[in-house]
């Protein structure tokens, strides 16, 4: 990152860069370390059984039929079992060593009946077979290899007297690194956490997304009525009058999951017939609550000598309240777009911050949040200096927006300026010394 961005635009924005970095590791580091933490116990014991499995295949692994010396032909016993490769076979094959009990020859079968042939080795000049040759002198092995072909011959040797072993390097790195990929309770608790606030401000950012796509909706979501049942009342009272039904009433509140009312009222027109007198009053209804967050219930209203009666209820989650919009929409309702206030930009604002909610922005980026002032000295025109103050906000990046791993000194893999970042914005040698106000009046810091 440090080799490819310009100075100048890493420089500037600094914050949106070590967020970004941050992001990256979360998902290519913490989360990788998390998933084997929390896959722990299970992978163990998927290794335990399948150590097992092993064990007992190797403990009953035999030849069928009996084994014979092939030179003296009395009968050989098992001196060992053993796991090995076997020509380009996907899995390991067992291999079981013989010895003769008269004349201690020895001899390997694979655990099908096949001999082993032992490992073939090729000439280093013509490539062709080498035969092997072991001697041991004192403490001292000599492997002598004879190509067949060329007559080539090479020679190793192996000194067990010798003590001057060196001592394994020891990694300095050891501890940190258990730190960074090996995830202990706490760990996995501050990741939960760091997974949940990244959550967050996706849904923050696809909010905001969303309202940049769906304008329209968004209108439309805020110019729905949100009444109070006094004010949802007061609004069909008249309508009832108006539409020739008397004694109208509200229950009580059935408050639940979804909060909803009974509503009952008479038909004073006579000549009114029961599908007329429903038809007329649902019509009503719908028609005065449109443009409100209350509906008449799917069960619609019922009649019984003129008495009529039904159920309303309220939607209050902005999803809800979507929904209502969106139908009303297929129905050809277009929301009145909001009037705007001139602005002297005339850029069009980034759809990633266009018409956030800037309450849950700052809760998700920011931490210690302080509002203050430094001293300053503003020139009036008149040319008076008189002592004014200059607000200051200053605050952190929010700590689960942190990169929390630790990481190595001077390590080349992670940028100079993430492990030097510090977090703080709004610091009071990072204002200018001499600025203007908006009638143009300079002001100074004291």
């Amino acid at each position: 990152m440090e080799k490819k961005l310009p100075k100048k635009e890493l420089t500037e924005k600094l914050p949106g860069w070590y967020l970004q970095y941050s992001l990256y590791y979360f998902w290519f580091v913490e989360s990788a370390a998390a998933e084997r933490a929390e896959n722990r116990e299970a992978t163990i014991a998927k290794w335990v059984a399948e150590d097992e499995k092993k064990d007992n295949r190797l403990a009953s692994a035999h030849i069928s039929g009996g084994t014979y010396c092939r030179s003296c032909g009395k009968d050989m016993r098992v001196i060992s079992k053993d796991y090995m490769r076997r020509d380009s076979r996907k899995d390991d094959d067992i291999l079981i060593m013989f010895e003769c009990v008269e004349c201690n020859k020895r001899m390997a079968l694979w655990e099908d009946g096949t001999q082993w042939e032992g490992a073939k080795h090729e000439c280093e000049k013509c490539g062709g077979n080498t035969t092997s040759k072991t001697t041991k002198e004192f403490d001292v092995i000599t492997w002598t290899e004879t190509c067949e072909k060329c007559k080539h011959v090479k020679t190793d040797t192996l000194d067990l007297s010798s003590d001057k072993k060196e001592p394994e390097p020891v990694d300095p790195y050891l501890e940190l690194d258990r730190k960074r990929f090996v995830f202990d309770k706490d760990m996995i608790f501050k990741y939960d956490q760091k997974l949940r606030h990244f959550e967050r401000m996706a849904k923050l950012h696809a909010t905001a997304e969303d309202k940049v796509q769906h304008v329209d909706v968004h209108d439309g979501i805020k110019q729905v009525k949100k009444l109070k049942i006094v004010q949802l009342k007061e609004l069909l009272e008249p309508i009832f009058t108006k539409e020739g039904y008397s004694d109208f009433k509200l229950g009580d509140p059935q408050i639940g999951r979804e909060v909803s009312l009974d509503f009952s009222c008479l038909d004073t027109k006579d000549e009114r017939e029961e599908y007329q007198s429903k038809k007329d009053l649902h019509k009503a209804i719908e028609k005065a609550l449109e443009d409100t967050n209350w509906r008449v219930m799917s069960a619609g209203v019922s009649y019984r000598l003129g008495f009529l009666s039904g159920s309303l209820r309220a939607y209050e989650s902005e999803e809800e309240i979507r929904k209502l919009v969106e139908q009303r929409m297929k129905n050809g309702y277009i929301p009145k777009a909001e009037p705007k206030e001139p602005t002297v930009s005339t850029t069009k604002p980034k759809d990633e911050f266009y018409n956030r909610d800037m309450r849950e922005s700052v809760l998700v980026y920011f931490d210690k949040l302080m509002l203050g002032s430094v001293p300053a000295e503003i020139t009036l025109k008149s040319g008076i200096v008189k002592p004014t103050s200059i607000p200051v906000l200053s605050g952190e990046m929010n700590p689960l927006l942190r990169v929390f791993i630790p990481m190595r000194d001077n390590d080349e893999s992670v940028p100079k300026f993430i492990r030097n970042y510090d977090f703080k914005f709004g610091e009071d040698k990072k204002m200018a010394k001499v600025r203007k106000d908006s009638r143009e009046r300079k002001i100074r810091l004291v």
